[in-house]
């Protein structure tokens, strides 16, 4: 199974985690002098591009409604990733992201809400943007709270042992499976390539 690009049809995406899958977790980032993206981020991104699948950056940024991160950081900092992104000659078709956090020092984002992975909100309104086949799609992350996200949108998962991904392997939740578990995006991409050509998923560590 490769990517439809008909115009008007459905087509599968690979929805990534940001921090610790594609640039290094240091926290709650804030300041754009800490932002590094990892070496393979752009190959990564690319080699899904090339291969027709939309590209989507779901993340959660719990630190606006605690008042760590402000709003407009978000942004800032997505258009300095989609510029490094494209002097590589990658995208990033669409993002989106949670503000909210059961913490939070804001009021209305400390309400319960349906986009904070582990819930699906954010794939599911990306979903409707952008024409996406979610039972055909992918999501990699590096927590399990990524993976669920995923899954309860039908869709298939891998977590990456980067950021917090070699911590979350070591306390895998109970009954919990996922197609594959690789060392980087890198490799995670090189799974999906391979799953969706027929071949199996767990290019790099166990699956289910």
């Amino acid at each position: 199974m490769t990517p439809d690009s008909t115009p008007g049809s459905l087509r599968p995406a690979v929805f990534l985690d940001r921090d610790g899958t594609i640039n290094e977790d240091v926290g709650y980032l804030a300041d754009l002098a800490h932002l590094t993206l990892y070496p393979w981020a752009v190959d990564a991104v690319r080699t899904l591009n090339r291969a027709g699948y939309l590209v989507v950056m779901v993340t959660n940024q719990g630190g606006i409604g605690r008042r760590m991160i402000r709003p407009e950081f978000v942004g800032e900092l997505h258009t300095v990733i989609d510029e490094r992104l494209a002097a590589g000659g990658a995208r990033v078709d669409g993002w989106y992201y949670c503000p909210h956090h059961p913490a939070a020092l804001i009021d209305e984002l400390r309400a319960a809400c349906d986009c904070r992975k582990p819930e699906p909100g954010l794939l599911l309104e990306a979903a409707r943007d952008h024409g996406i086949d979610l039972a055909r799609s992918w999501i990699v992350g590096d927590k399990w709270s990524d993976i669920q996200a995923g899954q309860r949108t039908g869709g298939r998962a891998i977590l990456v042992r980067t950021g917090w991904g070699v911590m979350e392997e070591g306390v895998r939740p109970e009954g919990q499976t996922v197609e594959a578990i690789c060392d980087t995006l890198a490799g995670a991409v090189a799974s999906i390539l391979s799953a969706d050509r027929g071949g199996p998923a767990a290019a790099s560590g166990t699956g289910r």
